[in-house]
């Protein structure tokens, strides 16, 4: 904030007061440069108190609605900033109103969603265990899918059996995403030539989907033989995610989809190896798209011709779109304590998606995998 020459910041989105606060109670964490910082809560105070280790330090207060915010930072002081810091990516344009005519209306605003983004992208200790938690979770999911593919007729009833199994397991029953509309389930199911449907979500993968309200993911379409299933799910614990992704065919796979999973496997191991401090994201996709260009499926890497995506890796943590994104021209430096998870995928317009995703966090000299199981396309004998 000193070097941003912000004298004041206002937190509102419920990830950026659970990194910060420990909770997603509806509040206002206002943060000065100078003195103690104050959560006034709306709903639930309460739950704040119990849940916030800002509490115990005293910095929790009740707020009764936007009036009585005015109020507080007059008693506060904090009135008469000159420059107040905003999320600017997710903060709704009825807030800045509000914020800028009642409470500070002779500041200027800055924008501080890339200033706590960075902050966030390096994972403490603490932060990855939880993360390892989620693998945990998420492979005692992926190893079922096997005996899930013996049962399911549909791809929903597939993901029902998938999504079950997340849960009895503690997942909290969505993954958070940052960007503004993109939304997204607890995972994509999506089986055959019906995986090539793209969505409006920005990702490589989309899926029929159950309806045009929701037109991404798992549908009713029956999953039947000799037909390539992706499933990519997330684990979630203490409101952190990790992000996985196997391939499964029912039947004898052909030899199309045999050669794309071998130069799948082989491009994601020497991302693996690219993931270490002072590289630039930019240059590990480059190096994919490379990849997939001299195997001649530059057309269908993370994506099908004009639907294709500029980017086979990103952050994640609290959000599964985190700092920093494996993308085309992103020069931002990976540093230790980065936690990516890299997805190259192929997608094959007669059978589907030919992809993997692991989770992995960045150590001084290299990255580590954190999702657990084989990186391997299982076939499955279906009776």
């Amino acid at each position: 904030m000193l070097e941003e020459e912000i004298g004041l910041a206002l937190i509102r989105q419920n990830a950026d007061l659970f990194y910060f606060t420990g909770t997603v109670q509806d509040g206002h964490l206002v943060i000065p440069h100078t003195g103690s910082p104050c959560f006034f809560v709306w709903r639930s105070y309460k739950r704040a108190l119990e849940e916030s280790p800002l509490a115990r330090l005293g910095w929790v207060q009740p707020l009764n609605g936007l009036s009585h915010f005015v109020q507080l930072v007059k008693e506060a002081g904090l009135d008469s900033q000159k420059v107040v810091g905003l999320e600017f990516d997710v903060l709704p344009a009825g807030f800045f109103r509000f914020y800028s005519q009642k409470v500070w209306p002779d500041a200027r605003f800055k924008d501080i969603s890339p200033l706590i983004r960075r902050i966030r992208s390096i994972k403490d200790e603490s932060e990855i265990e939880s993360i390892k938690a989620a693998c945990q979770q998420a492979y005692h999911a992926i190893k079922r899918v096997p005996s899930f593919l013996e049962k399911a007729e549909t791809e929903l009833e597939l993901a029902a059996m998938v999504e079950a199994e997340l849960r009895k397991r503690g997942h909290c029953g969505l993954m958070r995403m940052r960007i503004w509309n993109q939304e997204m389930g607890m995972d994509q199911v999506v089986s055959g030539p019906n995986a090539t449907f793209p969505s409006w979500t920005n990702t490589p993968v989309g899926g029929l989907g159950p309806h045009p309200a929701f037109g991404m993911g798992a549908s009713s379409k029956k999953i039947g033989r000799d037909v390539l299933v992706s499933v990519d799910l997330g684990g979630w614990y203490n409101g952190y995610m990790c992000d996985t992704t196997r391939p499964f065919f029912i039947g004898s796979p052909p030899a199309e989809v045999l050669d794309a999973f071998k130069v799948v496997k082989k491009l994601m191991g020497q991302l693996e190896k690219m993931l270490t401090p002072g590289t630039k994201a930019g240059s590990v996709y480059d190096h994919a798209l490379s990849v997939m260009e001299m195997s001649g499926y530059a057309d269908s890497f993370m994506g099908l011709g004009a639907e294709r995506v500029s980017f086979v890796g990103h952050g994640l943590g609290i959000e599964l779109d985190e700092y920093p994104f494996i993308s085309k021209g992103n020069d931002m430096v990976l540093k230790k304590g980065m936690v990516v998870a890299l997805e190259p995928k192929i997608i094959l317009p007669d059978y589907g998606v030919v992809g993997l995703e692991d989770t992995y966090v960045i150590g001084e000299k290299g990255a580590t995998r954190l999702t657990l199981g084989e990186q391997e396309l299982k076939v499955i004998k279906k009776p």
